[in-house]
Formats: C-alpha cells, sequence, structure tokens
C-alpha cells in the first residue's frame, strides 16, 4: 500500500466481524507492524523497500511478538477497551489469532502489489503478483473501512 492505514480497513472489518473471538487492538496492530522497515525505508532510501518481514514467516514471528506484548498488557488494555464500550477477550488465543490475521493480511494484500516481495519466503517467487489490480485492492482496503465503522459505532452506542 502507498500509505500503511490502507491496511486498517481489512483489518478492523475482520476485527469487527469476528468481535468476540479475535482481539481487536492486535488485528490493528498486526495489520500495519510490518510496514515499520518499510517506512524506515520509505525515508532512508534503503532497499529493497519491504524486504524480510514480508513474508508470511516472518509475519507469523512478528504475530508472536504482537501477541506476547499485547497478553502481558491484557489489564491495562481491558480498561482501554471498557472505557470505548468495545468488548473483547484478551485470551492468549484470541490475541495470536488477531495477530496472525493481521500480519498476514497486510503481507496478502501487498503480495498483489510489489514486486520485491516473496510472501512465501524461503521459495524465491510471488505467484500472487499481478493477479489482482492495484486498484482492486486500494478499493478492497478502503471500502471494507465504511462496514467496520458501521459496525463498531452501532456496537458502541448499543452498550451505552
Amino acid at each position: 500500500m502507498p500509505f500503511t492505514p490502507f491496511h486498517f480497513g481489512p483489518a478492523f472489518l475482520l476485527g469487527e466481524i469476528f468481535e468476540r473471538k479475535v482481539n481487536l487492538f492486535s488485528i490493528l496492530l498486526g495489520s500495519v507492524i510490518i510496514d515499520v522497515r518499510a517506512t524506515y525505508c520509505l525515508f532512508t532510501g534503503c532497499r529493497p523497500l519491504h524486504g524480510p518481514l514480508h513474508n508470511f514467516l516472518t509475519a507469523t514471528l512478528i504475530a508472536l511478538l504482537i501477541s506476547w506484548i499485547l497478553f502481558s498488557q491484557r489489564n491495562w488494555l481491558t480498561r482501554v477497551t471498557d472505557k470505548l464500550r468495545i468488548e473483547q477477550t484478551y485470551s492468549f488465543i484470541s490475541i495470536i489469532a488477531g495477530s496472525i490475521i493481521g500480519t498476514w493480511s497486510h503481507v496478502f494484500l501487498d503480495s498483489f502489489l510489489y514486486t520485491d516481495i516473496i510472501p512465501f519466503w524461503p521459495l524465491s517467487a510471488n505467484p500472487l503478483l499481478g493477479m489482482v489490480g492495484s486498484g482492486t485492492i486500494y478499493t478492497l482496503c478502503v471500502i471494507s473501512f465504511l462496514p467496520a465503522i458501521v459496525m463498531f459505532t452501532y456496537r458502541y452506542w448499543k452498550r451505552a
């Protein structure tokens, strides 16, 4: 994606659909953390832009790290989600599921767009490259945000 927040749309929608089974913080964090190195490279000029974080193996390791961090902070996060009227479970399984969905969705979406991504590393090919056009991917990301925000808003007011 040209801008990492595009990844919030699909992740937010999946988080809302699976609200009681998948932790929302973990899915949202997982969906954008993969671009930490790419953002650094964007500003410093290092190449390849996407590099080693944009594959499913590394994304899984990052998801496990996110899971460990969020699980250790679950008491604080519960207070935050309670104030936001978000019903969440902070079981380790729900956090792992969210983290993996978030990181993998990022790699999956970017795999259609960029030549410097090898999603199935250590295999050297990207069979997803070009299968779906960039306009379709960007539209999917933007449009998926709309039902997610509607669902979130509805649940927020319903819990008031």
